[in-house]
């Protein structure tokens, strides 16, 4: 097979497959491992994809209209969005090396675990089946998945006891979405069940971030999680209104939004 063959080839295989590793390049294709990284490097330079160790995936920016790549064979519901995709981003910044922390139920988490598919030794707990098909292509983070009842409309699972899951664990941070805020109801969830995961997995945590994307202030849900000083640290967009930016600074509460994204070196 001739090199601009081979290129396309490759090409074709990432597409449909959105991100895969060099050793099964090499098996389909015939050809030894430092060739497909030769190849690799070409596809990367040309901004076809993003190199990571190992492998390679597919520049989600030439296709952000799409389903989240690496999703669409698997979870088709799933829409691109841009929000959720720059508190991804801003939430992978706060991620330290070789610490271990927990992204909890949600397509939030799943665009978290995108941002961080790149990454190294880093230790990952979740219970989340969008954040671990996202991450299990990456040997080098190491996953630890919690089992139990699945969950359909949410893809997670529901530890039989979650307790004892994780006694004598704790963790560095955990991240979590919630699906309304208001100063008045502080955070609030549909789904009772995801409330009490955040309220175990807080006991277990140095730190507890929430993931609140702007369409959700201002707006009430069935269940209160806690008021707004319940976590330490939030991220968001730079639309929120005014008023929670005051209350987070009154109360001494992070909050990390696209304006803090080049300004994270962590």
């Amino acid at each position: 097979m001739f090199k601009a063959e081979r290129i396309q080839r490759i090409k074709e295989i990432i597409f449909e497959r959105k991100q895969i590793d060099v050793s099964t390049l090499s098996t389909l294709l015939n050809v030894t491992e430092v060739t497909i990284r030769n190849d690799l490097e070409q596809l990367e330079k040309s901004g076809f994809l993003t190199r990571w160790h190992g492998g390679a995936t597919l520049n989600s920016d030439l296709y952000p209209e799409q389903s989240i790549p690496g999703a669409q064979a698997a979870f088709p519901d799933i829409s691109f969005d841009k929000e959720k995709d720059e508190i991804g981003q801003i939430a992978a910044k706060l991620v330290e090396e070789r610490e271990w922390i927990f992204l909890g139920p949600g397509t939030t988490s799943y665009y978290i675990a995108k941002s961080l598919s790149k990454r190294q030794n880093l230790n990952i707990m979740t219970n989340n089946f969008y954040v671990s098909y996202v991450l299990g292509g990456n040997p080098s983070i190491n996953l630890q998945f919690l089992g139990g009842k699945l969950d359909h409309s949410g893809m997670y699972t529901i530890p039989d006891d979650l307790q004892s899951h994780l006694e004598h664990i704790y963790l560095n941070k955990s991240f979590f979405s919630v699906d309304a805020v208001s100063i008045d109801g502080g955070y609030t969830l549909s789904d009772v069940t995801v409330l009490e995961i955040i309220k175990t997995m807080k006991a277990h945590c140095s730190e507890t971030i929430l993931c609140v994307d702007s369409k959700k202030f201002a707006q009430r849900a069935f269940m209160k999680l806690g008021d707004l000083t319940f976590a330490p640290s939030v991220i968001t967009n730079s639309q929120v209104p005014q008023e929670y930016h005051e209350y987070y600074l009154k109360h001494g509460i992070r909050v990390f939004t696209s304006y803090d994204l080049n300004l994270l070196n962590l």
